[in-house]
């Protein structure tokens, strides 16, 4: 019996070999992308609107040699634009449940660490380009997740959940661990997750109160017989851990996970993959280096992958 996840996998690859056959169309596609007023260069900010697209530039004003990476986060990588674009192109249209095992057969990875960097860098990504807020109405809700079972780590998660009301279902949500809930941390999040005066319904007292606090929005209760949406979020993102990576994510890379859950969520309202597939582009292309340097000092650390687990 034919595995219909195969058969799906090698239509998607074949749809990406034909949008980029060779590693010059993948320049071709990229460098407008990068630079769609032309070259900027990374050192002394010259812009050079009329250079050749290709991948290592060397900077007419201060001769500087930069490269169609440098200062995204695939910067100092030595692979071809193509393994990039590839990598990108598959973990767009993947479900939540893929795996470094998997991107390292993909590429040809002769090291695990490279697939496992390679795939918390794409979920980093998905956290820089997923920044559109939710609005309207929208649920909050805040509460404990278990990364893994057999650890007694524990992370405090808010969640936003936007209602749309005329199909009753949920649109966009974000995710964020936080180190507690107080009057510091929730006004932060609603910044960056919730557009001002939208209302905001919550069930905890606790919640509730904060709310109030924050003075930009419309808050109401939640009613008492109407689930949950925040709450079941939370058990779908806690089961597809436990599911797929089983017991391999710390609290530590808890917001890259949460990061990719929100994604893969909110792409699911774009029109087709190659909109995912560019969204998430972005998100690499985002000059982010250092803030990806920083995610590293601060205790996300990317760069040093755990030992391969055993897989199905």
């Amino acid at each position: 019996m034919e595995n219909p996840g195969a058969e799906n996998q090698n239509t998607t690859l074949q749809a990406f070999h034909r949008l980029f056959p060779t590693e010059e169309a993948c320049v071709d596609f990229l460098f407008p992308l990068r630079w769609p007023q032309g070259f900027v260069c990374p050192f002394c900010r010259t812009r050079h609107p009329r250079l050749a697209l290709r991948r290592y530039i060397i900077c007419p004003h201060c001769g500087n040699r930069s490269s169609l990476t440098t200062g995204t986060l695939m910067h100092g990588a030595k692979k071809p634009i193509k393994d990039w674009l590839l990598a990108i192109w598959w973990f767009s249209a993947s479900p939540f449940d893929v795996s470094a095992k998997e991107l390292q057969r993909l590429l040809g990875l002769s090291c695990y660490q490279t697939a496992w960097t390679w795939l918390q860098k794409l979920r980093l990504a998905m956290g820089r380009a997923d920044g559109e807020r939710c609005r309207g109405v929208v649920e909050i809700g805040c509460g404990p997740t278990a990364p893994a079972y057999e650890r007694k780590e524990r992370a405090l998660v808010l969640i936003a959940a936007e209602i749309v009301l005329t199909l009753g279902i949920t649109g966009r949500i974000r995710m964020r661990h936080i180190p507690r809930l107080d009057a510091e941390t929730l006004p932060l999040f609603l910044h960056d997750a919730v557009q001002v005066n939208s209302s905001l319904l919550a069930g905890d007292e606790q919640l509730l109160t904060l709310l109030n606090q924050v003075g930009a929005y419309h808050v109401a209760p939640t009613e008492p017989e109407q689930p949950s949406r925040a709450t079941e979020l939370a058990r779908s993102f806690e089961t597809c851990l436990h599911t797929v990576h089983r017991g391999g994510v710390t609290v530590k890379h808890l917001q890259l996970y949460l990061d990719e859950f929100c994604f893969r969520n909110n792409a699911s309202f774009l029109p087709d993959h190659l909109a995912v597939f560019k969204s998430l582009l972005a998100g690499v292309l985002d000059e982010s280096i250092q803030q990806y340097r920083h995610a590293v000092q601060a205790g996300r650390t990317i760069d040093e992958a755990p030992l391969p687990r055993r897989q199905p």
